[in-house]
Parts: structure tokens; C-alpha cells; sequence
């Protein structure tokens, strides 16, 4: 595949004008100017447009009326399919607080669908939030399957599994037994601070051990204060730490927001969804791990004011980075490289870059999602969704 006349977000992640891309198979094979042409290759002209590396969300539940704790393959893919349409190429389904028994059927589903080559954006792993959550951090999620951090929990949940799936699991620093966890699990899995209540030294003690990443900074955490910083001032004080941001305008305050980006600057700061169910859906009511969300004008609400996940996706947080003054390269990196780092997984996607994938989003010079490409698979195009509208 040829894309000519493109402007691109280069491996440095400025943009560099009226260049071509060349695919081979799943990958970036060339990119430049005055490339050689060859006859054989599919070729679009894509002037106007601009390429972006595909957005990579590792903190989703669910979107377009689908949870991945529903437990089936159907749900996976489904979510899949939708966040193609919104320019994510790839993301970690991510479970909740649910009995192990349920646990297991999200394994089993993830395992049903993990080979495929989705209709949409690819599948990075099965994220844990839950159940190695402090209890008075949970939020909205049921406290009834909240356990102490055990490896052997995760040992009985994978032993029917030949691969790995499970990419990232929460915990709570704080909690009793959580800091052997972190030593024994942090060369396996991706270990996040999540949901919790863990004072400065508590929470830097667990980074010591290996734990370095923030599960949605902020959220569910004890507050910032100058006398105890707690967890959310020991995560943003490591440089070893990237953290998370939900960056839709409500669950993390615009200025707080800037105050915080400043801090992580362009190789810390992750954004993610934290979407439910009613991501892309309209308002009214969503089941969420078992209890009733209601959905008014994109906002979750558990009928007392608290949020309940979101209702976001990458492409519209970053617009909103955009609006709030947020250089466009930090705002690339946050969608792209760095959820890419957090997983390991850079030297094969999160930038475009020859050898990588042709994980691509092109984008128009109002940001708007046009065209999807994953692992050179054109799963979205804007234009041929408009033409099967306006036929229907």
C-alpha cells in the first residue's frame, strides 16, 4: 500500500509535509519523499489529510452498549469496532470489581478473540482493576470482591491458559501484602496504583519495589496536601512513574489538569478513557459492574453525584488537551509512545516509524478521524461510512 501526498507525525513527533508512506504487509515498510514507485501497489492520494500514529487506550471498560465484564466474545470485539471509528488502534479491555468466577469468563472471552484480527482496534491484553483495591478507595465498584493482593490468586485465574493475557493488574499499595505482590509480579505484569489511600512514604516505598505507573491520577485517590502528598504526590514526584489522566473536563479539573501535565511533561503523561458501556450510546441508564449509572449529557452519575467511569475516548481527550493549551507533540505522545512504553511494546507500535506497525489515523485539519488503519488494515473510513449513510 502507497499513501501518497500526506503530511505525517514524524518518529520525533513533529509533522513533516507532502510525504509517502510505504506498507508491506503489517508494517511501515518506507516513508519519505521521492520514493521509488512501483505499479503494483495499492495507492490513495491523501493530501489534505494528516497521518497519526494509532491511539493506544489502556484503561477501557467498555462503549457502544458493551462492558468487557459482560464476559463475551461478543463484547470484545464490539468495543473493538467502535474505537476504530474514534482513531484507537489498540487498548487492554479492561475488567472490575466482579466475583473470579466472572474474571474467568473475561479470560475466556479474551482468549476466544485474541488471535483474530479484529474489525477494529487490536486487543493488548486483559487490564485488572480489581479485586486488589482498598475498600474505602473503591468508588462505584463492589466492595463484596475486594481481596488482598495474592499472587496466587492470579496463579489459580491463569492456569488454564497457555499465553498470557492479562497486561496490567491495580492494586492498592497500602493494602497488607502488597508490597511482596510488587516484588514478585512486577517482572510479569504491568503493576498500577490504583484506588487507594496510601500516604507519601507508603506509596514511594512501593515504587522502591517495582510498581511504576498510576492507574487514573487523581481519581479515587486521597487529596494532594502540602503536609501528607499521599499517593497522588509520590506518583507525580518519581520520574520513574507515568501516570494516568482521564482529560474529558470532569474528572480532573482543567486547571489541575495543566498543573499536573507541567509536572509529568511529554514522556509521563498517559491519557485514558475509563469508559463504560455508554461510550458512544445516548444518555439514560447503564448497567456498570452490577449497579445502575445514568448518562446525562456524556456525564456518569451514580445517582449521588459520584462518577462512574466515562463516557470519553482518546480522540476526544485529545481535542480537549488542544483546547486547554497543550502543545500538540504532548498531546500526541500522551495518545501514543507512552501507553506504548508503559506495555513494553514500543519497538513495534506507537510511533511511525519504518519496521513498526502501520498503526495509523488520518486526520483532517480539523482533527476529525477519516481513515483507520491497523496493522495495515483499513478497518474505518470516514468517507465510505458518509456514502453508506446516504445510500441507506
Amino acid at each position: 500500500m502507497r499513501l501518497n501526498h500526506v503530511d505525517l507525525v514524524g518518529p520525533d513527533f513533529a509533522i513533516e509535509q507532502d510525504m509517502t508512506i510505504l506498507v508491506d504487509g503489517k508494517r511501515i515498510a518506507a516513508m519519505g519523499r521521492d520514493l521509488p514507485q512501483a505499479t503494483s501497489e495499492d495507492e490513495m492520494n491523501l493530501e489534505g489529510l494528516t497521518i497519526f500514529p494509532g491511539f493506544i487506550d489502556l484503561h477501557i471498560h467498555g462503549a457502544g452498549g458493551y462492558d468487557t465484564s459482560d464476559g463475551t466474545p461478543e463484547a470484545l470485539l464490539q468495543i473493538s469496532s467502535f474505537l476504530a471509528s474514534q482513531g484507537i488502534t489498540s487498548f487492554c479491555p479492561t475488567s472490575m470489581m466482579i466475583s473470579k468466577e466472572n474474571l474467568r469468563r473475561v479470560l475466556s472471552s479474551y482468549e476466544e478473540v485474541r488471535d483474530e484480527e479484529p474489525a477494529g482496534a487490536r486487543f493488548l491484553g486483559i487490564r485488572l482493576e480489581g479485586p486488589f483495591l482498598s475498600k474505602e478507595k473503591c468508588g462505584v465498584q463492589n466492595t463484596d470482591y475486594a481481596l488482598l493482593p495474592s499472587t496466587e490468586f492470579i496463579s489459580d485465574l491463569v492456569k488454564d491458559y497457555t499465553e498470557k493475557n492479562i497486561a496490567i493488574i491495580d492494586i492498592s499499595p497500602e493494602l497488607s501484602g502488597a508490597m511482596e505482590f510488587i516484588r514478585k509480579m512486577k517482572d510479569e505484569y504491568v503493576l498500577s496504583a490504583a484506588h487507594t489511600a496510601a500516604t507519601f512514604s507508603c506509596c514511594k516505598d512501593a515504587i522502591s519495589e517495582g510498581l511504576h505507573h498510576a492507574t487514573h491520577l487523581f481519581n479515587a485517590m486521597n487529596p494532594l496536601h502540602h503536609h501528607e502528598p499521599g499517593a497522588v504526590g509520590a506518583l507525580l514526584d518519581d520520574p520513574s512513574v507515568t501516570c494516568e489522566l482521564i482529560c474529558d473536563g470532569m474528572h480532573v479539573h482543567p486547571a489541575v489538569l495543566r498543573f499536573a501535565i507541567t509536572v509529568l511533561g511529554e514522556e509521563r503523561l498517559v491519557v485514558v478513557s475509563d469508559a463504560m458501556r455508554a461510550a458512544g450510546m445516548p444518555d439514560g441508564e447503564y448497567d456498570l459492574g452490577g449497579k445502575t449509572v445514568m448518562v446525562r449529557n456524556r456525564r456518569t452519575d451514580m445517582g449521588d453525584g459520584r462518577l462512574a467511569g466515562s463516557t470519553t475516548n482518546l480522540h476526544d481527550e485529545f481535542l480537549f488537551l488542544l483546547n486547554l493549551g497543550v502543545p500538540l507533540r504532548t498531546a500526541i505522545r500522551a495518545c501514543t509512545i507512552n501507553p506504548a512504553r508503559v506495555l513494553h511494546i514500543d519497538r513495534d507500535t506507537g510511533s511511525l516509524e519504518v519496521g513498526k506497525y502501520a498503526d495509523m489515523v488520518a486526520m483532517d485539519d480539523k482533527y476529525r478521524v477519516r481513515k483507520v488503519w491497523v496493522q495495515g488494515r483499513l478497518v474505518f473510513d470516514a468517507d465510505a461510512e458518509i456514502e453508506g449513510e446516504t445510500q441507506r
